[in-house]
């Protein structure tokens, strides 16, 4: 079982534009589409079409037009007031994607107590909660950190925790020192290792890899137990007790990044839960997130999907 949590879902409505954007321009759309997401909801949606057990836990209103559209995704939902924001998402020809993202529905504390309280029913017993995606209005930075602390210390089976959120969300996480996962992509990660005076922007290599290597070098073990940066096109690094691990990513027409990331965690999520070492997992990162990648709008890869051949991993130093 592999739980989620998206404290801020969304509906995601893409529109697949007929050129490239043009600013100030009336432009022409080949085709939309809405989907239920967040990024803890997209990696409940890649397990779930890979065949594997999730539970996508999140704040949603009993009239909420967002529930339309959960259909086949197991979902528990924690009554609130507000409804989900809408998340605009512009895709062109090209593969070049423009996002919109409002705010989302705040949380009143009793609302956000009631969010813990299901996880941590929700992850009693599981293998793994994800706790993905930015916070919502009306709660502090330190959210995932009540979280964390609730689950490790209020259920009787208590599972490995991974995070993929940003910004101070992301700082406050690492500032506990309690979770076994985080994934952030390259400018994050330089963004959350700043905020905590490791280490600042103008150190940065030039060479992608290395970079990412050595800034999640100075997170691991002591602040997280492992990092897994996606790197769009230089594919991802893992950085664990183990070392340093860098796949390359395959040959990818890309359509939309959209999701691209959230199919990367789940990707590493889903190997782990067979039994994959490091390598494997990293493999199986590359592969979903790539794969993602290669569809419109936001489309989420299924084991279909998933580009075939070898996908080399090597040893960094």
């Amino acid at each position: 079982m592999i739980v989620t949590l998206t404290a801020n879902p969304s509906l995601d409505r893409t529109i697949q534009l007929a050129g490239p954007l043009e600013p100030g321009a009336v432009q022409a759309a080949e085709s939309s589409s809405v989907d239920p997401a967040g990024k803890g909801v997209n990696v409940s949606r890649v397990v779930v079409a890979s065949g594997a057990e999730t539970l996508a836990v999140l704040p949603l209103a009993d009239d909420d037009p967002y529930g339309e559209h959960t259909a086949g995704l197991p979902v528990r939902a924690v009554p609130i007031e507000g409804h989900a924001r809408s998340n605009i998402t512009l895709t062109s020809p090209d593969g070049e994607t423009t996002k919109i993202n409002l705010p989302g529905a705040g949380l009143a504390p009793a609302e956000a107590a009631a969010l813990i309280d299901a996880v941590v029913e929700a992850a009693d017993g599981a293998r793994w909660l994800a706790l993905c995606g930015s916070l919502p209005p009306g709660v502090a930075a330190d959210f995932y950190v009540e979280v964390i602390q609730a689950v490790r210390t209020r259920a009787a089976r208590a599972p490995r925790i991974a995070v993929d959120t940003s910004g101070p969300a992301l700082a406050e996480v690492l500032a506990c020192g309690a979770v076994d996962l985080i994934k952030p992509n390259d400018e994050e990660l330089v963004d959350a290792v700043a905020r905590l005076g490791l280490a600042t922007s103008s150190e940065a290599d030039q060479d992608t890899v290395a970079d990412a290597v050595r800034l999640a070098s100075t997170l691991v073990p002591h602040r997280v137990g492992a990092v897994l940066v996606t790197l769009g096109g230089d594919g991802a690094v893992l950085v664990d007790a183990e070392g340093a691990h860098h796949a390359a990513a395959p040959p990818t027409d890309v359509r939309s990044t959209v999701g691209a990331g959230d199919s990367a965690l789940a990707g590493f999520l889903l190997a782990d839960l067979a039994g994959e070492d490091a390598d494997g997992r990293l493999r199986a990162a590359i592969r979903y997130g790539s794969a993602t990648a290669a569809l419109p709008g936001t489309r989420i890869a299924t084991p279909a999907d998933l580009p075939g051949g070898d996908i080399p991993v090597r040893r960094l130093p």
